[in-house]
């Protein structure tokens, strides 16, 4: 990315904003260009000073960060701050388009840093309660709408939910949380030729977000887990 991540904050905590504050004026390559009080603060910010990243507070007056990451999440990337993950928060942020959670004790300028590198790059910052949140509703949700077998090429037992061989590939290193960049190095591809498959991918699981397609294709393990289907691995981002 050649210019700066704009990075918008929202904590109705002063001081907790002051600290987030301080924390991305220190990170090189990222710029501050907002900070708000509450959720419906940070939409009309955001309106204004167009961040790449949106950091909000899941609990906030006025508007909370879900209900904000809602409005936000279709223009902006947005992540949840939280103190604590609660499975029902972390269901409703992903389902609002949120590309995932930050727990405040855990968070230094390195992990800030990370953090926005891979989720501007496409990535999804998945921990290990967020994964089992979302497992569990992979288990609960109806399957993915079912599309003509001519067009999707699935195959006879359906383990690739219609996938090919080299979107189920791409598919498994995105729900280990990889960027396009770093997906095209794993394969030695360009950058669009991933980007190509993971519209596919999109497409043929009927998914609009990053988070949805991760969430769909968890579905198929959690099939696995029960012997109904291959395993899919996943890794999680958690601190040591």
């Amino acid at each position: 990315m050649k210019h700066p991540i704009r990075v918008l904050v929202a904590d109705d905590n002063h001081v907790v904003r002051l600290g987030l504050e301080q924390l991305l004026h220190s990170i090189s390559g990222v710029e501050l260009v907002g900070a708000a009080a509450d959720g419906a603060e940070a939409v009309e910010m955001a309106q204004a000073c167009q961040p790449d990243i949106c950091l909000l507070d899941v609990r906030m007056p006025v508007m909370n960060g879900i209900e904000a990451a809602r409005r936000l999440s279709d223009e902006h990337k947005v992540v949840m701050l939280t103190h604590s993950e609660d499975s029902e928060n972390v269901t409703a942020a992903i389902d609002a388009g949120a590309h995932g959670y930050m727990i405040y004790h855990e968070i230094d300028v390195d992990y800030l840093h990370q953090s926005l590198m891979s989720v501007i790059g496409g990535g999804m910052l998945v921990s290990a309660t967020a994964s089992t949140a979302l497992m569990a509703r992979a288990a609960s949700a109806p399957a993915a709408p079912a599309v003509e077998l001519a067009n999707q090429g699935r195959s006879e037992s359906g383990d690739t939910l219609g996938l090919s061989r080299r979107e189920v590939e791409v598919m498994d290193l995105m729900a280990e949380g990889l960027n396009n960049r770093a997906i095209a190095q794993t394969f030695f591809l360009s950058e669009k030729t991933v980007k190509n498959h993971v519209n596919r991918i999109f497409t043929k699981l009927d998914a609009a977000t990053r988070a949805e397609a991760v969430s769909i294709w968890l579905r198929r393990a959690h099939a696995a887990d029960a012997g109904t289907g291959p395993s899919v691995p996943m890794q999680v981002w958690a601190r040591n």
